[in-house]
């Protein structure tokens, strides 16, 4: 059997069945590999658990070293949604190196860098370039990004369909160059003009 979070003890199998069905936070799951090795284990294999990755909750605690350790290689090839919005402590290197850790392109659909005060063009070509399956993509409040960062994301990740991207540091060139794109919804505030 297993220790089950309240204090009762469920079976390996049937804790794995509960965990699989329920939708955890980045940090409550890394909490959760912490109580025994079985556990570890599982949560380690269980590439269903992390689908979606929300690091907003604890943004002000999301450090590299966090990063590096909760987004591993197997991790990052089966997340479909990554939210790192207001991590503030983050810097540019590691998103690049997380972003780069798989041999294999991302199946990243989802992403949101808003309010990441390291995020700059270099990221955003990384982005471009790893993650073929990119739909959805949150600029905001982002001082170190330029148009052509921009511009290289909408090119070469044809599948976008949002993309919001509220910056003083973009021009009308930004929008003039996206304009035949297939949107959805675009979203181009605060652009320098």
């Amino acid at each position: 059997g297993g220790f089950a979070p309240g204090g009762g003890f469920l079976p390996l199998d049937a804790w794995v069945c509960v965990t699989r069905a329920s939708h955890f936070s980045a940090a409550e799951l890394g909490v959760l590999s912490c109580v025994c090795r079985a556990w570890k284990e599982v949560l380690a294999e269980s590439v269903d658990l992390w689908l979606y990755i929300d690091f907003a909750p604890r943004q002000a605690k999301v450090t590299d070293e966090v990063l590096e350790r909760v987004l591993t290689s197997a991790r990052m090839r089966s997340l479909r949604t990554l939210d790192l919005s207001h991590c503030a402590l983050l810097s540019s290197g590691a998103i690049f190196n997380v972003l780069n850790r798989s041999s294999a392109q991302l199946e990243l659909g989802s992403i949101d860098l808003s309010h990441c005060p390291s995020v700059n063009d270099d990221v955003l070509r990384k982005v471009a370039e790893r993650c073929p399956q990119l739909t959805c993509l949150l600029l905001n409040n982002l001082t170190h990004i330029s148009d052509r960062g921009v511009i290289s994301v909408v090119r070469t990740a044809i599948l976008l369909k949002m993309l919001e991207a509220n910056s003083s540091s973009l021009s009308d060139n930004v929008r003039d160059a996206i304009e035949y794109g297939d949107f959805r919804v675009l979203l181009l505030d605060g652009y320098g003009g």
